[in-house]
């Protein structure tokens, strides 16, 4: 199922539901001022609010979708982006459609369990062997535009000193032990 999200200037509707995106499209040509470009291989659909009328109405299917030109900045395009959902109540069996934040990254749902466990298994690994040459070591900067990091410190000692950060990088290092000890002689 496809949602159609009508976004400009930091604001969003969610508009309608369609079962398929070639049924939204079919909707959203109705509206005037619509256009469906591609760019650098992607297509970018928007609508220019200038040329929708002070208030429309658009039927699809026997329902009545009202849209006016005053809902909109008439100099900024209005941006179309679908977002795929899956419908909880048809059997699956399968990991849903879409995508999960894990931080600051966003990770394809099928492939956010093994994701999730590479990550959290190299942070272990750098972590005792961290630990086993003498250094703290604490996770910081959840949430932060760069994501979580890894940050060490000498026993006994007040300064910190970053690591790097827990990002998809970082689940693809294959020789953690490796990566940390070049890191370490690269500070000394």
């Amino acid at each position: 199922m496809y949602l159609l999200e009508l976004y400009q200037n930091n604001y969003s509707k969610d508009l309608v539901l369609f079962e398929t995106l070639e049924e939204g499209r079919e909707f959203v040509a109705q509206i005037p001022g619509y256009t469906l470009e591609t760019e650098d291989g992607f297509e970018v659909e928007y609508v220019n609010p200038k040329h929708l009328p002070d208030y429309m109405e658009i039927v699809f299917n026997r329902n009545i979708v009202p849209l006016s030109r005053f809902s909109f900045n008439p100099e900024e395009n209005v941006d179309i982006i679908w977002k795929e959902i899956s419908n909880l109540s048809l059997k699956n069996d399968k990991v849903i459609e879409g995508t999960t934040k894990v931080d600051a990254y966003v990770v394809n749902n099928d492939e956010a369990k093994a994701y999730v466990e590479v990550r959290e298994a190299n942070f272990r690994k750098a972590k005792a062997f961290l630990e086993n040459k003498g250094y703290e070591v604490d996770r910081s900067f959840f949430g932060s535009e760069d994501g979580e990091a890894i940050l060490y410190r000498k026993r006994g000692t007040e300064d910190w000193h970053f690591l790097c950060h827990l990002d998809p990088l970082f689940a693809e290092i294959e020789d953690v032990e490796g990566y940390v000890e070049e890191e370490l002689e690269g500070l000394m």
